[in-house]
């Protein structure tokens, strides 16, 4: 005696293939780094809490950076290898200006890897450059991996992210398309141990609907829209 359940499964596997429907329309359809997902992504930033600074050059986004800093009174900041190689006057700028730079690597040792967070958790501002931002959503695209720090980015109460216009691009398919094509999405899937979508400040509700900013990662997120090309 066959099993009704069984042949309710047979019946639907054996049946003729359905057609799949039409890839449905992209959010926006914009060149990268065109004004219209400048703009797109600009909306997005102010509708999910991220301040916006826009700059001309790198230059200027660096002393920009200084001054946010120094409005707040923080003193110490965490950032990473590669965004030092990105911006290579941010961290001279920032230790011209009294600021603490911590980074590196951890120790692979449990107890020397502690005390090394734990002097990590004393930053109250990190410093990180985005492999994109995504116009329809205002995220904030941050990889991991060789000398990227996921900590910079969730670790202290403030993010500041470094966005060059042509890292802007419509939304997250245009950029893997674009990475696939060029070889790219497989350099970063090898190279990094994580890739992590940022939108807006860290946001965590209870049960009696209570909004609370920071609770699981920064309460402050500031992006840094850089014109000048890297």
């Amino acid at each position: 005696m066959n099993h009704p359940v069984l042949e309710a499964v047979r019946r639907r596997v054996t049946r003729r293939a359905v057609p799949l429907e039409p890839a449905p329309a992209l959010p926006l359809d914009a060149p990268p780094g065109s004004e219209v997902a400048v703009q797109r992504l600009w909306a997005s930033w102010t509708g999910i809490g991220v301040q916006g600074v826009r700059c001309a050059t790198e230059a200027e986004a660096i002393r920009e950076v200084v001054a946010r800093l120094r409005e707040r009174k923080i003193r110490h900041v965490l950032t990473d290898a590669r965004t030092a190689r990105s911006y290579p006057g941010l961290i001279p700028a920032l230790e011209d200006a009294g600021l603490t730079v911590m980074g590196g690597n951890l120790p692979r040792e449990e107890g020397p890897r502690y005390l090394g967070l734990g002097r990590w958790a004393m930053a109250e501002a990190g410093i990180t450059d985005v492999v994109a931002a995504f116009a329809d959503t205002g995220t904030l695209w941050v990889a991991g991996g060789t000398g990227g720090m996921r900590c910079a980015s969730l670790l202290p109460p403030v993010h500041i992210a470094l966005v060059r216009r042509a890292q802007v691009f419509p939304c997250l398919a245009t950029w893997l398309a674009e990475a696939r094509a060029s070889g790219a999405l497989m350099e970063w899937v090898e190279e990094s141990s994580a890739m992590i979508a940022i939108t807006g400040p860290s946001r965590t509700s209870d049960i009696e609907k209570t909004l609370t900013l920071g609770v699981h990662g920064p309460k402050e997120v500031i992006a840094f829209l850089i014109e000048e090309a890297g």
